[in-house]
């Protein structure tokens, strides 16, 4: 071998090892996916839909929300009307019996038929009229006739002296007397006080209906009694006469006493409180018996 072919193998030996030990220093390549030299990503977190839920009850509404008003008390006092309500005796509910018609048409008819003067002293003349469609025609005659009884009694407004009636019906009056509809009475006399009742407005009697037929339970089913209490009782308010309340227990009711609400002071004074309707009824537990005239004390 000569001299030249061993500094080749020489130099080729010391090429190799230089390669080899290259690649034995060269770094190892990274696993795919771990990106260490890279920079962070941010995570997001995706949270799935909350599921519907009821609403919660929150704090209570305010005064003007359209809520269930709080239930009353056990304590609590009732109303007056409430308090009527629940007293034993008679009291302003109208009795039972056969329904009336609730409307008529608004307009009277004067039922024809005059009288003779009774009493003495200032003469107040009175036409009796029925509403038209309140109540059948044969009705007129009965109305008027014990109008006049009322009127012309020994026990009436006449028995004190300086007043007289006398019955129209083509002359204007001076007072008329007039049977009317439920509503129509209503309409007029007013209803703050939930009760049917009759009344006195501007020189006309207005005559409700339901009480005309079914009468009051003070009056314990006297209907005949009850009728002339009604008609003294309004005149009375023509005469200028005011409300009244008992004087004494177990006496007869004045006629200007509201008998169609009570004969007790007690129960008529819870009636009107919330309405007053004159003189202040005292609470005094007396209570009268029912009283259809102005002067019961006068003999027939």
């Amino acid at each position: 071998m000569t001299i030249g072919r061993v500094v080749v193998y020489v130099l080729a030996a010391m090429l190799a090892g230089v390669t080899i030990g290259l690649l034995k220093s060269w770094p190892a390549p990274e696993p795919a996916g771990q990106d260490v030299a890279g920079p962070a990503v941010a995570s997001i977190s995706v949270k799935p839909p909350a599921t519907p839920q009821a609403p919660s009850s929150g704090p209570a509404p305010s005064s003007t929300s359209e809520a269930a008003p709080a239930s009353t008390p056990a304590s609590a006092a009732p109303s007056s009307a409430q308090q009527a309500v629940r007293r034993p005796g008679p009291g302003p509910e109208l009795p039972p019996g056969a329904p009336v018609r609730a409307w008529g048409e608004g307009w009277w008819r004067t039922v024809p038929g005059t009288t003779e003067q009774v009493g003495t002293g200032r003469v107040h003349t009175y036409a009796v009229e029925v509403e038209q469609g309140a109540v059948l025609p044969a009705a007129d005659r009965v109305f008027a006739e014990t109008v006049d009884a009322a009127l012309a009694d020994r026990r009436g407004w006449t028995a004190g002296g300086g007043v007289a009636f006398r019955r129209v019906d083509l002359e204007e009056p001076d007072v008329r007397i007039r049977l009317t509809a439920t509503e129509t009475a209503r309409a007029v006399c007013g209803f703050e006080l939930p009760y049917d009742t009759s009344c006195y407005v501007k020189g006309i009697v207005y005559v409700s209906t339901p009480r005309w037929f079914r009468g009051a339970e003070s009056f314990g089913g006297d209907l005949e009694a009850y009728r002339r209490y009604v008609v003294n009782h309004e005149i009375g308010h023509h005469l200028g006469h005011r409300h009244e309340f008992c004087p004494a227990d177990g006496a007869q009711a004045p006629v200007m006493m509201q008998q169609t609400f009570s004969v007790s002071n007690d129960r008529l004074a819870d009636i009107t409180a919330a309405t007053p309707q004159g003189p202040k009824v005292p609470r005094d537990g007396k209570t009268c018996k029912a009283n259809p005239w102005p002067h019961p004390e006068v003999t027939r």
